[in-house]
C-alpha cells in the first residue's frame, strides 16, 4: 500500500462518517504521520508504516469495538504483509506489537493525541458536549499517565510525550 492509495482510501471511507468523526479521524491520521517521523529517522520504516497511519482506524466506520480487526477486513484487497498487520492490530496503548515497526506505530498512535491541534480539537468537542475545561484536561492527564506506563520501554517516546504534555499543561 502506498501513501496516495492509503490517503484516498481513508478520505473516501471516512466520508461516510458524521462530520465530527470524519474530521477527528483525518486529524488523528495526520498527526500519527508526524509522530512516526519524530519517532524514527529510518526512512525505510517510515515509508512502510506512514501509509498505515491513514487507514489504521478505518474499521471505526463499522464499529469502535474491535476496530483494528475490522480495519484489516476492510483492507484485505491491499494484501498487507505481517508487519503492516502487526501495526494495525496492535496500535492501541495496551497492545503488544511484535515488530519494531509495530512498536513505533503504537507509540506514534498515542503520541498523536498530544499535539496542540489534536488537543484543541478534543477541548472544542468536549465543550460542545457539555464538559468543562477542567474535566477535559483531567481526561487528557489520565491519557498522559496511561501512555507513560505503556511506552516505558521507549525513552524517545517518553521524551516526546513529556515534551508535548508539558507544552499543553503550560499553555492551559
Amino acid at each position: 500500500m502506498n501513501l496516495e492509495q492509503a490517503k484516498t482510501f481513508a478520505e473516501q471511507s471516512f466520508s461516510n462518517l458524521d462530520n465530527l468523526n470524519k474530521r477527528w479521524n483525518l486529524l488523528h491520521s495526520k498527526f500519527l504521520v508526524r509522530a512516526i517521523k519524530e519517532l524514527t529517522p529510518n526512512k525505510n520504516i517510515r515509508k512502510k508504516i506512514i501509509p498505515l497511519a491513514w487507514v489504521h482506524d478505518i474499521g471505526k466506520i463499522k464499529s469502535e469495538e474491535n476496530h483494528a480487526k475490522l480495519s484489516l477486513e476492510l483492507l484485505k484487497d491491499f494484501k498487507l504483509d505481517e508487519i503492516e498487520k502487526d501495526c494495525i492490530l496492535n496500535h492501541g496503548s495496551s497492545a503488544k506489537p511484535r515488530s519494531e515497526e509495530g512498536k513505533i506505530f503504537r507509540n506514534g498512535d498515542g503520541l498523536s493525541l498530544f499535539y496542540p491541534e489534536t488537543i484543541k480539537f478534543r477541548l472544542d468537542v468536549g465543550i460542545k458536549e457539555g464538559k468543562t475545561p477542567t474535566e477535559i484536561k483531567s481526561e487528557i492527564e489520565k491519557f498522559y499517565h496511561k501512555y507513560l506506563g505503556a511506552y516505558s520501554d521507549n525513552p524517545l517516546a517518553i521524551k516526546l510525550l513529556n515534551k508535548k504534555y508539558t507544552n499543553f499543561h503550560s499553555n492551559n
